[in-house]
């Protein structure tokens, strides 16, 4: 065997370079914008199961179907007691579903939709180790909390705002005179579009942090329905006993109760809920209750995110 001398090339058949074809990115780069669009695009579509399976459609549309029930009920009904005149106006103004009352009917199914797609948005990722590849690019940490946050937001308009605005419209169609029925309207659409919005910051940005903190759906789940459900029981037993202000510091710590206090606020009615018109509190604390709910999920949800180790 011969020694190949030193600096030269061994002897005998080489390595080969073949061209494949490969060609680098020439387009565009959208850079740190482009990327927090992209993920928050692919967070709405994940809400509602576009781009997926059969299976991953039916909890999001079917909630929003549900929905959409009562106000094509109260429709229903309009339509019919149009017809009778004063004594239809009558009828209708008794009517249990109207602006003020359509939140607390859809109240579950609000909590149910975030329930089952805030941890789908928050901890797949987690699970599936996904994340140390958004934070080598140009997505920083809070850009992916972010977009993700904003997606759920903007999936729970549709179901917060989508029955209202769907009875605006009825309301305003079935009217003889549709002017008149839009200038009857108008005056509930800033108290619409409030309490719809106070309702979505608040219910998705608590989903979002609590599904944040566990990459494990059911745990997320649970948590999620949790902490709706129990402070809401806890409150009510503790105002029906006659706490005082243990009872209305239990209300304010109650996010179901926070908001239907905040819902009977905005439009000016008084509300149904036994522990907020025992609580006896101004509509005001209710509003600053759900600011700090607010906040404060977003520091959890901010510091989750600066935490995780990837």
């Amino acid at each position: 065997m011969t020694a190949t001398p030193l600096g030269q090339p061994p002897a005998g058949r080489g390595g080969s370079i073949y061209d494949l074809g490969y060609r680098g990115y020439e387009g565009p780069r959208l850079g740190r914008r482009g990327a927090v669009v992209a993920l928050l695009s692919h967070s709405l579509r994940t809400a509602y199961g576009l781009g997926r399976g059969a299976r991953s459609k039916i909890m999001p549309v079917g909630l929003v179907l549900l929905a959409l029930l009562p106000s094509l009920l109260a429709l229903g009904i309009i339509a019919l007691i149009s017809q009778l005149g004063e004594a239809g106006e009558a009828m209708e103004a008794i009517s249990p579903i109207q602006y003020s009352t359509l939140f607390p009917f859809v109240a579950v199914l609000v909590f149910l939709f975030c329930a089952s797609q805030a941890p789908e948005l928050f901890g797949r990722d987690q699970r599936t180790g996904v994340l140390p590849l958004y934070f080598s690019r140009t997505t920083s940490r809070l850009d992916y909390a972010s977009a993700r946050t904003l997606g759920l937001l903007g999936s729970l308009l549709i179901l917060v705002l989508g029955p209202q605005l769907l009875l605006f419209v009825g309301r305003v169609l079935v009217a003889d005179d549709v002017l008149g029925g839009l200038a009857k309207e108008a005056p509930e659409l800033p108290a619409i579009l409030a309490t719809g919005l106070v309702i979505v910051a608040v219910v998705g940005t608590l989903s979002a942090a609590i599904a944040a903190l566990t990459p494990r759906r059911a745990y997320a789940t649970v948590a999620i329905i949790a902490i709706f459900l129990i402070p809401n029981i806890a409150a009510s037993l503790l105002v029906r006993l006659g706490t005082g202000i243990l009872g209305q510091i239990a209300v304010l710590l109650s996010p179901a109760d926070v908001l239907d206090g905040v819902n009977a606020w905005l439009f000016g009615v008084a509300p149904d809920n036994v522990a907020i018109w025992a609580a006896d509190l101004d509509g005001p604390v209710y509003f600053a209750a759900a600011v700090a709910w607010i906040v404060g999920s977003v520091i959890v949800l901010g510091r989750r995110y600066q935490s995780i180790q990837v």
